[in-house]
């Protein structure tokens, strides 16, 4: 019980220190682009979930159950999100911010919507520095009518570029189902 308010009142806390530790993240500076794909730098990143826990030493922020996150028109769905900051910088102004956010991992299952798709998998991350999301573990890509399955997905948000890997329980294959539109 008293773990439990501990941890209720570390993440109430926790909700308005975060807009200090993250600097300017709703306005993406040092970014080319949103957190996920299809978002720009101007959308804001809001994180919704059950539990925040903030490590202050390691810069590491973990949203635990019901993980929803909305970034200008994509949303993420998973059981745990761990961000992982840039080391804490000195502010010149009051103005001054950058993209503290290097890192997050996923914990699924995991879901990511964009406008025209949804994506499925096990886990997922993102990777400031290469500028990618991974999704990994039973991927499931859906556009429209058409389907691609595999084992793991690479998208790079600068470029806007795909690629998909095969599961090695299928020979290393992709699957990709491709189902014409009845006019």
């Amino acid at each position: 019980m008293i773990s439990n308010l501990v941890t209720r009142k570390l993440s109430f806390a926790v909700i308005f220190i975060l807009p200090v530790f993250m600097g300017n993240v709703a306005y993406g500076k040092g970014r080319t682009s949103g957190i996920l794909p299809g978002a720009s730098p101007k959308d804001a990143l809001t994180v919704d979930a059950n539990t925040l826990d903030f490590f202050d030493k390691e810069q590491k922020l973990i949203y635990s159950g019901n993980v929803y996150v909305v970034n200008g028109p994509s949303t993420l769905n998973a059981s745990r999100l761990i961000i992982f900051l840039e080391d804490k910088k000195p502010a010149t102004n009051k103005s001054a911010g950058n993209d503290r956010v290097k890192h997050i991992d996923a914990e699924g299952p995991v879901k990511l919507v964009t406008q025209d798709q949804i994506s499925t998998g096990n886990a997922g991350s993102y990777d400031k520095a290469d500028n990618k999301v991974y999704l990994n573990g039973n991927v499931t890509i859906t556009q429209n009518e058409t389907v691609i399955t595999g084992d793991r997905a690479i998208y790079d948000v600068t470029t806007g570029a795909s690629s998909v890997y095969g599961d090695k329980k299928q020979n290393g294959k992709i699957r990709s189902i491709f189902t014409p539109k009845n006019d």
